[in-house]
């Protein structure tokens, strides 16, 4: 009953030196071109893709355009 194991340590290590890593962003809006800048910088030996329903990136952005709309900046007086 009664095998001693023997204690804990931790590595000093990252664990993406230990096995390749796959991620996977859905959608290509603001939040996953920005995943998509930064987990190769963070990280080392990632798969990383990135999928997108639409045909261009912009997420909700790229969706909701309407004619004769302009985006908010351009806007000279806000409520």
């Amino acid at each position: 009953m009664g095998s001693i194991r023997p204690p804990f340590t931790i590595k000093d290590e990252p664990i993406e030196n230990l096995r390749p890593l796959k991620v996977r962003v859905i959608g290509a809006g603001y939040s996953g071109i920005y995943l998509g800048i930064r987990i190769p910088q963070r990280l080392r030996n990632v798969d990383l893709q990135i999928y997108e329903k639409n045909e261009g990136v912009g997420g909700a952005w790229w969706e909701n355009r309407y004619p004769g709309t302009t985006p908010s900046p351009l806007l000279k007086v806000y409520e």
